[in-house]
């Protein structure tokens, strides 16, 4: 087994609030800046990545959409997995998996099973909740319905209802008999807050500060509109190719710079599963440089006056 750290780069796939349906395939001045676009970069890159599909849709037409990006990821090769947002198909006055009883919350996650084996032949093993929003109910739900682990653990959602202990640093955990991998985040150097490593919220400098951490695994989370720019009520929307050159690089850096492994999170899940707890690569949450931190303010103010 390789010491080498893992790379995971992770894709929450969905409709979003974008005008339908932008979200997933995002088709601009006669591109696709949505999934096909993304698989189309990946593959430049040599990466398989995991794409977190939510098939919760409330409509026909959102539906096959879903559908359509469901066949385009496995015909791809790409790991397919199931995310959550189940408001739509359930009770649109709750959003969150975790606002649903355990009983309930077994039933989204076989309808998502059900879908995605009925579009591709396979069902999913790997899940995410939307906006990380899982509870420990919801990984009983999962371990019950054969899922082997959730991606939905983060210490900077407020959304997130998972224990205290799951979510208090990076790397890996173990709960109700499934792995547990935790959204890398940092803590900002100038205000103590912790954030998301996310290419397109904070600075470069501030993404490449967590490269050298060197932290197992790195899971990097994008979105299947994050080839977009777009202002807080999605009404103005254009293409954002700045965003995959970012990608590119980030991609280069941690391959050449810091020697990890990229991959795809079911064959990380597949090397770790079968090590104890206490076996599991993990680290407490640290903080970017002073400098780092100042390019991510000036980077947020920037964005401010832009919108």
């Amino acid at each position: 087994m390789s010491n080498q750290p893992r790379f995971l780069i992770t894709i929450d796939t969905e409709l979003s609030n974008f005008p339908r349906p932008l979200g997933l395939s995002s088709r601009l001045a006669g591109q696709d800046w949505g999934v096909r676009r993304m698989i189309d970069v990946l593959d430049d890159l040599d990466v398989r990545a995991t794409f977190f599909l939510d098939v919760y849709a409330g409509n026909d037409q959102d539906l096959g959409e879903q559908q359509r990006a469901a066949e385009m990821i496995a015909t791809a090769g790409h790991d397919l997995q199931l995310h959550t947002h189940p408001g739509p198909a359930f009770d649109p006055r709750r959003e969150r998996l975790r606002d649903y009883s355990p009983a309930e919350q077994e039933e989204i996650l076989a309808l998502g099973c059900d879908r995605i084996r009925e579009w591709t032949g396979t069902r999913p093993l790997l899940h995410r909740a939307g906006d990380w929003a899982a509870d420990q109910h919801s990984l009983e739900a999962l371990s019950h319905r054969g899922f082997r682990a959730d991606f939905s653990a983060s210490p900077w959602s407020r959304d997130c209802g998972l224990p205290e202990e799951i979510v208090n640093g990076n790397g890996w955990k173990r709960s109700a008999g499934l792995l547990c991998g935790v959204g890398t985040c940092y803590r900002d150097w100038l205000t103590g807050r912790v954030r998301r490593v996310d290419l397109g919220g904070v600075s470069f400098r501030e993404a490449t500060d967590v490269l050298a951490m060197q932290i197992d695994p790195l899971i990097l989370t994008l979105h299947s509109f994050s080839f977009l720019r777009y202002n807080r009520s999605r009404t103005h929307v254009a293409p954002f190719p700045d965003y995959i050159e970012r990608l590119r690089r980030y991609c280069t850096l941690a391959r050449e710079r810091w020697h990890y492994r990229l991959s795809c999170a079911l064959d990380a899940v597949t090397e770790i599963e079968s090590r104890p707890g206490a076996a599991l690569p993990w680290s407490e949450l640290r903080s970017s440089h002073s400098l780092s931190s100042c390019a991510g303010l000036l980077k947020s103010v920037r964005e401010r006056l832009r919108a």
